[in-house]
Order: structure tokens, then sequence, then C-alpha cells
């Protein structure tokens, strides 16, 4: 009798699992299926999120549904939070750590329209409100915690083109590699002078680690499956040669994701907002980063231009 309620329970455990994956239930914008609804937000937001760091789900802060029955639509109002792992990261989601608040938080209030197409949860639309953490709030709790720059900071920018040169100088790898983006830019001031700490985004291009230095605007950036992508940090203490750690797990063949053949282009915001699906030319991104909309799957409503 023991082993038949130990069955049971298993049983019943198996069965809520299959319910929190969505894949054998028919969503029908139900109150109890906003679990669902939430993780293909989450999901789409992230698969169009074209740069800076993924976000993760936090919190469902309100929902409004529409009373038509076909197909079904819901309304949710979500929080994200910005995550460590930039886009070039393979690690999943769940894997990716929120920032903490001394790293300056950032946070995305989004409106989220989900509809039901063919059984499936699938985003129609989306709006979202990304802003940074105050950095006089910061300031007060933790006086000593490095503040965002713009990402245009020249001086800021100044020392992530060094630790790229130094990168390539010390690099075993045989291609050379140029900025994709530059992430974020932080700033402190210590007995030594003002030091900045970067993070930012590499791609290989078609030239040698020995050729490049002499003909670097020559060298493009790979495409396809040939491409790999890495993601950097550096530390420079003022007048000190900068310190650069590269995370070469982060290394990935360009074909698992739509990322750019383009250098940097300079934006004022110290942060990569998400962008309205599909991305409009005018949003604060690099414009000559922004990809097209692609067209939409069978099992994906289109997207609605607002």
């Amino acid at each position: 009798m023991r082993e038949l309620v130990i069955l049971a329970a298993l049983v019943s455990a198996l069965h809520a699992a299959s319910l929190l994956t969505g894949t054998d239930v028919v969503y029908k914008c139900q109150k109890d299926q906003d679990k669902i609804a939430t993780l293909e937000a989450e999901s789409f937001i992230n698969d169009h999120h074209r740069h800076g760091y993924k976000f993760k789900f936090v919190s469902q802060d309100s929902r409004s549904a529409e009373k038509k029955t076909d197909p079904c639509e819901v309304v949710l109002g979500i929080t994200l939070e910005e995550t460590e792992c930039h886009i070039v990261n393979p690690k999943p989601l769940d894997q990716c750590e929120t920032r903490k608040e001394t790293q300056t938080k950032v946070t995305a209030k989004c409106n989220v329209t989900v509809s039901s197409v063919e059984g499936k949860a699938a985003v129609k639309r989306y709006i979202c409100d990304t802003e940074p953490a105050s950095h006089e709030i910061l300031v007060t709790k933790c006086p000593d915690c490095p503040g965002l720059l713009p990402l245009h900071d020249p001086k800021g920018l100044e020392s992530v083109k060094t630790a790229l040169q130094k990168f390539n100088k010390e690099s075993d790898h045989k291609s050379y590699f140029k900025l994709m983006e530059v992430g974020r830019i932080s700033t402190q001031w210590m007995f030594s002078g003002q030091s900045f700490f970067s993070q930012f985004a590499i791609m290989e291009t078609n030239c040698t680690n020995k050729e490049a230095p002499q003909n670097e605007e020559s060298c493009k950036a790979l495409c396809g499956e040939k491409a790999r992508y890495g993601f950097c940090k550096s530390t420079k203490v003022g007048i000190e040669e900068p310190e650069v750690e590269l995370r070469p797990s982060y290394f990935i063949l360009s074909g698992r994701h739509e990322f750019p053949c383009h250098g940097f282009v300079k934006i004022p915001p110290s942060i990569y907002p998400i962008c309205p699906f599909p991305p409009p030319r005018l949003c604060r991104g690099p414009p000559d980063l922004i990809h097209p909309p692609s067209p939409p799957s069978p099992h994906m409503v289109s997207p609605t231009q607002n």
C-alpha cells in the first residue's frame, strides 16, 4: 500500500511539472496559466533583444484579459532585471545571475500582450521602460561603489580600445578580434587616479593576429557559422596598463544567434534598453546594428508596430 502511495505522489509531481512547461497544455489565457505566459514573454523578449545583457523575469505585477474568446488575449505587467550574461553568452538564462545592487541594477517594467496561437502562448506585442538604479541612492548606500558612465564616454572608450589592443597582442588566437559593442563602463576615483571598469563583446575577423595591426580597417567581421564571439572585462587604474579578463567559454558559433557584422556605434545612454518589437529605427541603440524584423513563424502572431 505504501508503494502505491509513493507511486501516486510521483505521478502527481510529473503531471505538475508537465503543466509548468506548457508543452502538453492548451493555453487559454486563464489566470492559472500566467506562469506559461510569463515564461514565454521572458524568452521572447530575450530572443529579440539585440544588444547588451539578457533579462530575467522577476515578478508579475498586473494582468488584464480581453473579453473576446477567439483568440483569447491577455496583457501582463511584468518586471525584468538585467543579468550579468551578455547576449553572446550561451549560458542558459536560469544560470545567469541578476546584478547586485552594488553593481547598479537595471530594471525593465514591461507590458506584454500574450495570445493563444494553435493552443500555445504567443507574444503579440510588448513595450518596456528600462532604467538603471539611481546613482544618488547607490552613493548613499555604497559610497565606494563604481558608478555607470555613458557608453560613449571618451575616456571610457579609450580604456576599452587599449584593453582590446592588449588582448590581441597577448592572445593565443590566430584570428584578430574587433569590438562588437561595449556593454558597460563604470568609474571610480582612487588614490592613484580615476579608474575604469569596462565590459565589452568582441567578434572574430578575417585577419590574422599578425597582419591586423598594419591593416586594421580592412579586417571584416566574420559572419555565419565561421564567426566566434567573446566577452571581456577590463580594469584600468589611473595611468597603469589595463588588466583584461576574457571568458573563453563564451565563444560560440554565430549560427545560433543573429549577431550583426558591424562595429560599435557611439550612443549616449549608459545601458541598452529593451526596444519594442519590431525595434524601431529611432530606438536608443546603435541603428546600424538593429536587424529588420524576421518574418513571423506559423506559430506566432504577427507583431504590431506601435
